[in-house]
This record gives structure tokens, C-alpha cells and sequence, in this order.
């Protein structure tokens, strides 16, 4: 239901942006042809001018009502082979062997592999300034615990979108996002005891 949902929010919004760059389009045209045409009468200049000052007016409206549905996606980088959003419905608990840990990821999230018997599990953790900021201690080879939505990309690939992860080793529990899949990084300062 709530994937439905999402689709809905983007497939409208997908359609205001075509609408509103059309519209833009169009009043940059009419906004050349006020300036372009200085000698037409001042009441037919006025009036261009009018309705180009309106059609600007309204699409800085109607973007400022479409950027929170874009906004609105949990996801926290572009490009990614999957949709990094969390979907409640899909929430498991695996426990598996972390490999190829990246914590302090640039433009991009912080990531590892979780291998559990025989599957492996993209982990996307969160941003990498947010995990930066945690100093989490997570190693290659640590047994981890991670709760988190599940999901494949377009090449058949699991990931899962990680909500809290236990180290066994260190006995730390890094809370990543709240009961309802909200990131905890979009809060401000950063939760868990994740040292």
C-alpha cells in the first residue's frame, strides 16, 4: 500500500515538473518577446509583462508545493542501483559476517557486506558524514546483527536498508533509524552508542 503510495507522490510529481517546465518554457518566451519588442505600445508591454510576472509567481509556487514530495524520499544519494527507501512492510533481522566495510563514504552512503548463509546483503547504513560522526567500530569479520529493510536492485542484488546494527564483538548497537523507519540523521546529532 505504501509502495503504491510512493509511486502515486512521484508519478504526480514527475508530471508538475513537466508541467511547470513547459510553463517556464513558455514565459521565457513571452519575457523575450516583451524585451526584444521595445516599441510596441506601452499598454500591451504592461500587460506581457503582467502575465509573464504571473506564470514565474506561479511556477515558484507550485515548485515550492512539489519539493517536499521530492524531498520526501528517505534515500540519501543518486545513482543508486536501488531505491534506498525504507519500507516498513519488508523489515527482517539477519545475523551474518561483515566484509568490505566503507564507513566514511564521500557522496555517497556508508555501506558493507553482510554475508549470511550463502546470501549476501548490501548494507546501507546511512550518510557518510552521519556514520563519520558516530565512529562506529565495525571490522571485517565482525559478527553483526542488522534489522533493516529488505530489497533487491535492478540486477537481482540484495540490500538491505539497515534501521539498527548490533556488533557481537563490541557489544554496540548503532540506531539508525526510529520504530517507523525515520532516519535518525535527518534529526540533527547523532543517536546510539555506536563508539
Amino acid at each position: 500500500m505504501k509502495g503504491a503510495l510512493a509511486m502515486d507522490g512521484v508519478r504526480w510529481s514527475a508530471t508538475w515538473v513537466g508541467i511547470l517546465v513547459g510553463w517556464l518554457l513558455e514565459s521565457g518566451d513571452r519575457l523575450l518577446a516583451v524585451w526584444a519588442a521595445p516599441r510596441r505600445p506601452p499598454q500591451t508591454q504592461e500587460a506581457d509583462a503582467r502575465r509573464v510576472g504571473t506564470r514565474i509567481a506561479g511556477f515558484l509556487l507550485a515548485a515550492i508545493l512539489v519539493a517536499p514530495s521530492l524531498a520526501g524520499a528517505q534515500g540519501w544519494w543518486s545513482g543508486s542501483p536501488a531505491n534506498p527507501g525504507f519500507e516498513p512492510n519488508t523489515v527482517i533481522q539477519v545475523t551474518g559476517t561483515a566484509s568490505q566495510v566503507n564507513l566514511v563514504s564521500r557522496g555517497g552512503p556508508a555501506m558493507l557486506r553482510l554475508d549470511v548463509s550463502g546470501e549476501a546483503y548490501l548494507v546501507m547504513l546511512g550518510p557518510g558524514w552521519y556514520l563519520e560522526a558516530l565512529h562506529p567500530d565495525i571490522r571485517d569479520g565482525d559478527s553483526l546483527a542488522v534489522e533493516g529493510s529488505k530489497m533487491m536492485d535492478r540486477r537481482g542484488n540484495l540490500h538491505l536498508v539497515a534501521a539498527r546494527v548490533t556488533n557481537r564483538r563490541t557489544g554496540s548497537v548503532l540506531e539508525l533509524r526510529d520504530e517507523t523507519g525515520r532516519p535518525r540523521w535527518m534529526g540533527g546529532r547523532p543517536w546510539g552508542n555506536g563508539r
